[in-house]
């Protein structure tokens, strides 16, 4: 999965999701009374191809060469945006966990060194206190 999501990738479903959210809120503004005669699955399946042709319009007008993938990647991103910023944010949640958790274990196998140098040296200081006496 690491291999799928290179952060060129992420870098270009992050911004295909975000333009593609804000070009359907900027269009769902601008006809709100079409939109209001809409039913609920009209307005979502307009809601995704204006989505999805917003990412895909921003991806072909800022790309110096056009990549298939790229661009059906940032289709899909737009298409799914709101879902596909969801995964992003959880897998970066999913990292966060891991790091922290990652420190926290570090943290304790510190503590459990220092604990082992203080038992050494309490040694050392009984042995130097028999051999003084």
């Amino acid at each position: 999965m690491e291999e799928l999501l290179k952060p060129e990738m992420v870098e270009a479903i992050i911004m295909s999701a975000t333009v593609g959210q804000f070009g359907q809120q900027l269009v769902e503004e601008t006809w709100n009374e079409t939109w209001k005669k809409f039913d609920t699955a009209k307005a979502q399946l307009m809601n995704t191809l204006v989505s999805g042709g917003s990412a895909l319009t921003t991806y072909v007008l800022t790309q110096d060469s056009f990549a298939p993938k790229a661009a059906a990647v940032a289709l899909l991103s737009g298409v799914f945006a709101t879902t596909a910023l969801k995964l992003l944010k959880k897998k970066n949640a999913g990292a966060e966990e891991k790091a922290i958790e990652s420190a926290e274990k570090l943290k304790a196998l510190e503590i459990e060194a220092k604990d082992d140098r203080i038992k050494s040296l309490e040694k050392e200081i009984e042995q130097l206190k028999k051999v003084s006496e």
